[in-house]
């Protein structure tokens, strides 16, 4: 036994690693509460800079370390004018070893941020060199990339050298994402199409030849597969009206625009015949942010038959986004705007002769990559998306196969996909109605979700019949309903049907509601008077009869008997 090493047991390392834990632990309270006094008596001086210093360079991530820092440095610069190229060093110095420990400090690179910006005469190309010395250490490091940004704007490089700069790092590793994510920022700034965000049309053209390399190069790979799937992205639309709609006899107006706004940041202005009127807009269902908003009219504004010219504009900061104009003649109850952009192109655009054929073109690859790798996700969701970029009408029957294929390739995204499938299919139905139309049906889509209510709010009328639905939430925007049928879904409440003012029937058969809490949500439709719940469980209760009507008193007729 003589002469050999003693070896520590488990126990004896772990006790070890307890001691030393401690013993830092007790050195960051010291110097922790040192830094604290010093703060106190207003002691911001070179001995506080050493101490934090000490502190960050173990534990880059103490925020409040680095405010103290800043602290000490705003009396510095009043104080020690002529030292300030000393303690710029001495803080890049200090960030950088920070960095060393932990490149994706948030604490150290938002402190190297503001000392760059802080001190006077910095080398900012110095600096693009360190960002792109740790860009080769971490081609992910998103805290460096955006740093970058930061850099390349001081430094006044070029925004055709910074696309360079991602195709050198692109070449060098298919899969830096970050490459291809900056890529997708710089090129509408260099190439800006028609619409704000965009990208001329024969750049985005050009772009698919790279991202096909890559695809094909590494077909599992995500990052080429998610830019593929920008370049595909449809632009979107400018803030507009899609609908204006003014009601004589509700004394209701309408609008809904083609994105969601808040009116804590904007404003809708009415005027009536040229003057502006006091409004309250109301959007159903979502205080906050949305598309769709409501104003109801006092009764004495439209007096009379007489005509009126209703205008609305959407202002931000008294500048004026969009305005829509409507005119209500004397025998009309009626009258509505409804946009520039056509019903059958609300969820698609019109493609170019070029553009067509390059994604065609780019439909027929990602078709012969799937022919060769079957269980790969990523070509048969581009063929998705491509499919429906060219014309989900034609493509339906592709689509959905697809998309079935995927619910078992990746079953762990199955509920994803499901959505993905529901919400073509509501669009293929509403860019199908009719205008003016006021009932609709989505009878047996296999929705899993209802998308896009809000261009459903003049429905009077809807059937949902035959889904896969388990909540009716997406609801709450259609304030003109007045029949709604949802029979044999998996809806287990009428959470989203409150203060449906004019819903009068509604048909909930063979559902999953199983108690009258399920139901509560009704009591506050003052106008409901027909509801069908046979095939749930809460019919099987004794008594259930009087339990609904006691929740819903306004009722007349509980599954097809009179319930008074």
């Amino acid at each position: 036994m003589h002469g050999r090493v003693k070896v520590k047991t488990t126990a004896e390392q772990e006790e070890e690693k307890r001691k030393e834990r401690e013993k830092k632990l007790e050195k960051y309270r010291s110097a922790s509460n040192r830094i604290e006094e010093k703060r106190q008596r207003g002691e911001l001086d070179d001995e506080l800079l050493k101490i934090t210093g000490q502190v960050l360079m173990s534990n880059p991530d103490d925020a409040t370390l680095w405010n103290v820092r800043r602290e000490v440095f705003d009396r510095y610069f009043v104080e020690r004018k002529n030292n300030l190229k000393e303690l710029a060093r001495m803080e890049l110095q200090l960030t950088e070893l920070a960095l060393q420990k932990n490149p994706k400090s948030y604490g150290a690179w938002s402190h190297r941020t503001w000392a760059m910006e802080t001190f006077p005469a910095m080398d900012w190309d110095k600096e693009l060199s360190l960002c792109n010395l740790f860009l080769d250490m971490d081609e992910r490091n998103f805290h460096c990339w955006d740093y970058r940004r930061f850099v390349c704007d001081h430094a006044n490089v070029s925004l055709e050298k910074e696309l360079e700069f991602t195709m050198q790092k692109i070449a060098a590793n298919f899969s830096n994402y970050s490459a291809w994510h900056y890529r997708s920022f710089l090129l509408p700034k260099l190439f800006p199409g028609a619409v704000q965000g965009s990208v001329r049309e024969e750049i985005l053209l050009q772009e698919y030849n790279l991202v096909q390399n890559a695809t094909f190069t590494d077909p599992s790979d995500q990052s080429a597969w998610f830019y593929h799937r920008w370049l595909t992205g449809r632009e979107s639309p400018p803030l507009d009206f899609l609908l204006f709609r003014v009601s004589r006899s509700k004394h209701q107006i309408i609008i809904n625009l083609t994105k969601p706004i808040r009116l804590d940041q904007m404003q809708l202005i009415l005027k009536i015949n040229g003057t502006s009127v006091p409004t309250k807009w109301e959007a159903p269902g979502r205080p906050c942010s949305s598309s769709l908003w409501c104003h109801k009219m006092n009764k004495d504004i439209l007096i009379g038959d007489c005509d009126y010219m209703f205008q609305v504009f959407l202002q931000s900061s008294d500048v004026v986004l969009a305005s829509a104009t409507v005119s209500l003649c004397a025998s009309d109850h009626e009258a509505q705007y409804s946009g520039k952009i056509p019903r059958n192109r609300l969820f698609s655009c019109e493609l170019s002769a070029a553009r067509t054929s390059v994604l065609q073109d780019e439909l027929e690859a990602c078709q012969q990559l799937h022919q060769l790798e079957p269980d790969n996700k990523w070509p048969l969701l581009t063929c998705v998306l491509l499919m429906r970029a060219l014309d989900g009408q034609k493509h339906k029957t592709e689509i959905e196969d697809f998309l079935s294929q995927l619910c078992k390739v990746d079953s762990t995204r199955k509920n994803y996909y499901q959505d993905l499938m529901s919400k073509f299919a509501v669009e293929r139905i509403i860019e199908n109605l009719e205008d003016h139309s006021s009932s609709v049906a989505f009878v047996n889509c296999g929705l899993t979700s209802i998308r896009h209510t809000d261009h459903l709010v003049l429905m009077q009328q809807v059937d949902l019949s035959n889904n896969a639905l388990t909540s009716l939430r997406p609801l709450c925007c259609l304030i003109n309903l007045r029949n709604l049928t949802a029979d044999d879904n998996k809806i287990e409440d009428c959470v989203g049907l409150d203060n449906l003012l004019e819903l009068t029937t509604l048909s909930l058969r063979r559902n999953s509601i199983s108690s009258t809490g399920g139901i509560a949500s009704l009591a506050t439709c003052p106008q409901l008077v027909e509801l069908h719940l046979e095939g749930n469980l809460i019919c099987d209760d004794v008594g259930f009869k009087s339990s609904i009507c006691g929740v819903i008193p306004q009722l007349r007729a509980l599954n097809g008997e009179n319930s008074q």
